[in-house]
């Protein structure tokens, strides 16, 4: 086992996390919309899937590789995109970067990171994606798709699942607003949890350096920026502008409706990342389990399908790729990782997925991951 046994399983580094880290750090990247209904849902439906194992084989190796995009990777799990990532831990969006380049997974980063997009480009040149709210300017989206397309990345994922800014409750309580107010909360919050206030010290306090620059109006707090930077709904015709725009792989993140596939298809969409934002936008969407069980063959057939939203072991990417998802995501996986160990926690969660996916597949007597099918189903 490649990683710290003292934390075996995701579990274990989520009950680490929140020890180290104050409790709006951790409610950010826990929390989910309302009364966190669908955030649940998303994690029983995906405990709920059985497979039925096959015996009489040798399953002295199980290939992990998968290849999405002309690339091959070296496990079919990816560092998914999350806005203020360096709040969790400081330095955690590099750290993962570079991690993931490592180990040749996919990473994804968010208009709305805390690092440079050029600094991660350097660290991930191999497997660097971008993952694009997209803004209500034209000017401001056609600059943002040329400065990642002139840096390297290889894929642009379009985010459609944030219509409207959630309204979530944790992060109401904790007073958790942008810009940071040095509330009694947030002050006594960082005090006990010293390690992570002294790192924070350190390093600064994080922002959204890769938009600021399109602030038009400086009195403008950071909060009133970005509901002002995201179109109120990303639109078919600026979905095909933006097709137009970037010759590379392009993703639509946040896709649950059949019809939506179909028409992303029809606008030349290279692959989907089926997800409910975690269970953080809308509690009565149906988890993504739902949405891959109900999903046609001809969205499977004529795009690459991903998925994330409740994704917390080796087994369940197994599970999601029984359904035809080829790729999976978990953000909370991996920032539960930085706050329970740091930057070691970013080859934490990759060691244990690897170890989880590995002996899945070994235990249900299936030589790959790509032969992984409903087949298996029970």
């Amino acid at each position: 086992m490649n990683y710290d046994t003292r934390y075996p399983s995701i579990a274990d580094l989520k009950t680490r996390a929140k020890k180290r880290i104050p409790n709006f750090a951790f409610d950010y990247i826990d929390g989910g919309i309302d009364q966190e209904d669908g955030k649940l849902r998303n994690r029983r439906d995906w405990h709920d899937i059985l497979l039925t194992p096959r015996y009489l084989k040798d399953v002295s190796h199980a290939d992990l590789t998968t290849s999405i995009f002309g690339r091959e990777y070296s496990m079919p799990f990816g560092v998914p995109p999350v806005g203020l990532g360096n709040m969790m831990w400081p330095g955690a969006e590099k750290a993962l970067a570079t991690a993931a380049q490592r180990n040749n997974i996919p990473y994804v980063l968010s208009t709305f990171s805390t690092t440079d997009l050029d600094e991660i480009a350097a660290a991930a040149p191999d497997v660097c994606w971008f993952q694009l709210y997209v803004p209500r300017d034209i000017d401001v989206m056609k600059d943002i798709i040329c400065r990642v397309k002139s840096a390297g990345f290889h894929a642009l994922v379009i985010t459609l699942d944030i219509p409207v800014g959630a309204k979530r409750n944790r992060e109401l309580k904790n007073g958790l607003k942008l810009p940071f107010s040095l509330t009694p909360n947030i002050v006594w919050q960082s005090m006990i949890h010293p390690v992570w206030a002294l790192h924070t010290l350190k390093s600064g306090q994080p922002d959204f350096v890769n938009v600021l620059r399109y602030k038009k109006n400086s009195n403008q707090n950071l909060a009133e920026f970005v509901t002002d930077f995201n179109m109120c709904g990303v639109t078919q015709e600026r979905v095909e502008l933006i097709r137009q725009l970037w010759d590379g792989p392009l993703i639509l993140k946040g896709v649950q409706y059949e019809a939506d596939m179909k028409a992303a298809i029809e606008t030349g969409i290279d692959g989907v990342v089926i997800s409910n934002h975690g269970g953080r936008q809308l509690d009565a969407a149906p988890s993504t389990v739902q949405s891959l069980q109900q999903l046609g063959s001809y969205a499977s057939e004529n795009m690459t399908i991903m998925v994330d939203s409740g994704i917390r072991t080796g087994l369940d990417v197994v599970r999601a790729k029984s359904y035809g998802a080829q790729m999976a995501f978990s953000g909370r996986s991996f920032f539960w990782g930085m706050g329970a160990m740091g930057h070691a926690g970013a080859e934490q969660v990759i060691g244990i997925y690897h170890d989880e996916i590995d002996r899945s597949l070994k235990q249900l007597g299936c030589a790959g991951f790509d032969t992984m099918d409903k087949t298996w189903l029970a």
